[in-house]
């Protein structure tokens, strides 16, 4: 029985198979047909491909690294032209611009700054995904943009750690909290950011510590000019620089770099306003060894065009007419009388200080004589008020005081035992016997 079930069994098996292998040839006659059939071209690098895909991403598995994430992504959320980086790639050219002279890039800097804010603001969230953009967002807002800008980029998870400190820092800075934005940002070394981003920063720095610290500012103002150099950051970081400088009465190292800036920037729309602060500030002794500085002022004034050097002269005569430093206000109000057409405003700003100054001295009435020369309408409000107030020390001075006509108590007895000596004193010059 057992030798009966086990054939039994067995024939079982075989029906079985041929049934299942019926199936299988049908399918493998299909598959044959299809063999016979050439693949369409390509198909077999595609295959490969997928394969190749397959074994990487296995290979990755295996391995367990997830890869690296971007600093930025590889699909932008808006156009080329719209990012933030290509943005403030323009903006500098036109400030480069300006450090040239240029007024239309001045005034085009403005639009820019307005425009750009726009734009920025209206962005995708995604786009700040790019750290690119995060940079050029902070440029902006310290040129000057709408700090409004980096709020909504501000907590980005994905921004890294240093970013995010000068995404603090450039917030407080546009938004006036210089004590914060000095503390967020004073610590960071711009030699390890982005070139021209790390020369703004260290133009900010050096601006935002120089009260306190003029030695660090300076030196950060060094650094400001090493990473930008031919911007208007290191236009902005030179004017600065010699300022301090002038300040310190390091006088070299002034020639040194006032020459640089000469040679450098000298048709820059902030050079006048420079020069004018710096002149201010050798009229009123604000700076050390003052006595050279007044040597150097007419040397560098030499340098000027003759029709800006009047307004130089002028600025010199009323700051130190105000300084009350007379030497200096009679040497530039008559060094802008003869360089100033007869007749002229300039001219009667120059009698005026020069007059000004004189009223304190000796030669007050020569100084009362310039006053009423003065052709008062030709004169702004301020100026004005500086003749008035000249006019009125003339009258002090010229006034002679009045005699009391009685003393109104006795004088002390100390001033009667001085009047005895003296006069022992005076008998025994005189040689009269006591």
């Amino acid at each position: 029985m057992r030798g009966g079930a086990l054939f039994l069994l067995l024939a079982l098996a075989c029906l079985s198979a041929g049934a299942g292998g019926a199936i299988a040839a049908g399918d493998h006659g299909e598959s044959a047909k299809a063999e016979s059939t050439p693949p369409p071209e390509g198909a077999e690098a595609g295959h490969g491909e997928a394969t190749d895909n397959a074994k990487a991403a296995e290979g990755g598995e295996a391995e367990g690294e997830p890869p690296p994430e971007p600093l930025w992504p590889e699909m932008p959320a808006v156009e080329l032209d719209k990012q933030p980086y290509v943005l403030v790639r323009s903006l500098r050219s036109v400030q480069d611009e300006v450090a040239s002279g240029s007024t239309t890039a001045h005034e085009l800097q403005r639009k820019l700054l307005r425009d750009y804010g726009e734009q920025m603001r209206d962005l995708p969230v995604g786009a700040w995904d790019d750290v690119r953009n995060v940079r050029a967002a902070i440029f902006f807002v310290l040129s000057g943009g709408d700090p409004a800008v980096l709020k909504t980029v501000i907590g980005r998870k994905k921004t890294p750690f240093i970013e995010r400190r000068l995404l603090k820092g450039a917030l407080a800075y546009g938004e006036g909290r210089l004590v914060d934005a000095l503390s967020m940002i004073h610590k960071i070394e711009a030699r390890k950011l982005d070139p021209l981003l790390g020369g703004m920063i260290a133009l900010i720095q050096g601006t935002l510590i120089g009260k306190k610290d003029i030695k660090k500012a300076i030196d950060f103002f060094d650094e400001a000019r090493l990473l930008a150099p031919g911007t208007l950051i290191e236009e902005s970081a030179l004017r600065q620089q010699i300022l301090l400088l002038a300040r310190e009465g390091e006088v070299e190292r002034f020639d040194v770099l006032a020459s640089q800036y000469s040679r450098r920037f000298p048709r820059s729309l902030f050079a006048r306003n420079f020069r004018r602060q710096f002149f201010a500030g050798v009229a009123r002794q604000n700076y050390k060894r003052a006595s050279e500085w007044v040597s150097r002022t007419e040397s560098e004034l030499m340098k000027v065009p003759a029709a800006e050097r009047v307004g130089l002269y002028l600025s010199i005569a009323e700051e130190a007419t105000k300084g009350g430093n007379i030497d200096i206000a009679k040497f530039a109000a008559n060094k802008a009388r003869d360089l100033s057409q007869p007749g002229s405003r300039a001219v009667e700003r120059a009698k005026l200080f020069e007059g000004a100054s004189l009223v304190a001295t000796d030669e007050f009435e020569r100084g009362v004589e310039l006053l009423n020369q003065v052709d008062v309408a030709k004169l702004g409000a301020s100026d004005r008020e500086v003749r008035e107030s000249a006019l009125a020390v003339a009258r002090s001075v010229g006034k002679w005081p009045e005699a009391p006509e009685k003393l109104e108590e006795a004088p002390p007895e100390a001033v009667g035992r001085a009047q005895t000596l003296l006069s022992k004193v005076d008998s025994l010059l005189e040689g009269v016997p006591q």
